[in-house]
């Protein structure tokens, strides 16, 4: 079964077949080879890619797709073979939803998402009742996004408008915030289109114009760990401008690391990645079975 995605993040790499491999030509670095057998889906995010034909035609011969971003590192198309232009069966079950399915999914999300804000509030020792609505099954997630926000805006002072602006935000705090959910967002989008998913289709989120909310859906229990390295960043570097956090947050997503399946420490990216095939996975078995969501609560990073 294909199940590795590759990420093309060197600038002017060369994509060439070798002996069933796929072969990856990075300027000044040793080549990186991987089976054609083993590949779900190729990620080029990065400038200047370039692929021999043979290459192309071996990976869509697999079943493979290609993803291609653009500067800002936001899929805008794919390659793909014939018979792929649209996943049927995933198609089928995104259009006729279980609506049971899909509420014990969302709840699942929530719980996951309330969770990891309450660990970013126990990290700043605020008095707050996140793990009492959790205990007593409130999931009401405005009223925790609240009660969220009242407390984590409070470690900012004076650069902070004190709430959440998700649009045009003038506040340094806001405008990080919106800038690292972006970048999270672009990962989660990549990794749903590779995975077979429309991301015009949500679970929750409803469709608008140029709206992706599926991706929305997913990256609810993600947001409060851009929340933490944000506030991180600013508890360890006081001095600093704290929108000068745009030239570490790339650095922040790939050095954060998880334990996932009480297992080592893994990468925040690949524990994005391991989240949704399991979301995959479950929704193509409608259970909840073996469902992953990245916790805060084994969070560990490591330090220069």
């Amino acid at each position: 079964m294909s199940y590795h995605i590759v990420h093309i993040l060197n600038h002017a790499s060369r994509l060439s077949i070798d002996r069933g491999c796929l072969v990856c030509n990075i300027p000044d670095k040793s080549p990186k080879r991987i089976p054609l057998a083993d590949i779900l889906a190729v990620i080029i995010a990065a400038k200047g890619v370039s692929f021999s034909a043979e290459s192309l035609s071996a990976l869509l011969r697999n079943n493979s797709v290609v993803l291609h971003c653009d500067h800002n590192y936001k899929p805008i198309g794919k390659t793909v073979g014939l018979h792929r232009v649209v996943h049927n069966e995933l198609l089928d079950i995104q259009i006729c939803q279980d609506i049971f399915f899909l509420r014990q999914i969302w709840d699942e999300i929530i719980l996951e998402k309330i969770k990891n804000q309450a660990c970013v509030l126990d990290h700043i020792s605020a008095n707050h009742k996140l793990w009492v609505y959790i205990k007593e099954c409130n999931l009401d997630e405005g009223n925790a996004a609240r009660h969220y926000w009242k407390h984590y805006f409070k470690k900012f002072g004076k650069l902070s408008v004190g709430y959440r602006d998700t649009k045009g935000a003038e506040d340094p705090v806001n405008g990080m915030l919106n800038y690292g959910y972006a970048v999270i967002a672009a990962m989660v989008h990549r990794l749903l289109l590779a995975h077979g998913f429309n991301p015009a289709i949500g679970i929750y989120h409803k469709y608008r114009f140029r709206s992706d909310p599926l991706v929305y859906d997913i990256m609810e229990p993600l947001r409060p760990f851009c929340d933490f390295m944000l506030l991180r960043f600013r508890q360890s570097n006081i001095r600093r401008k704290i929108d000068e956090w745009v030239k570490f947050a790339a650095k922040d997503i790939v050095s954060l690391k998880i334990n996932a399946f009480s297992s080592k420490n893994i990468s925040f990216n690949l524990a994005i990645e391991r989240y949704i095939t399991s979301f995959a996975l479950c929704f193509r078995s409608k259970t909840l079975n073996n469902f992953y969501v990245p916790s805060l609560k084994t969070v560990s990073f490591n330090e220069e």
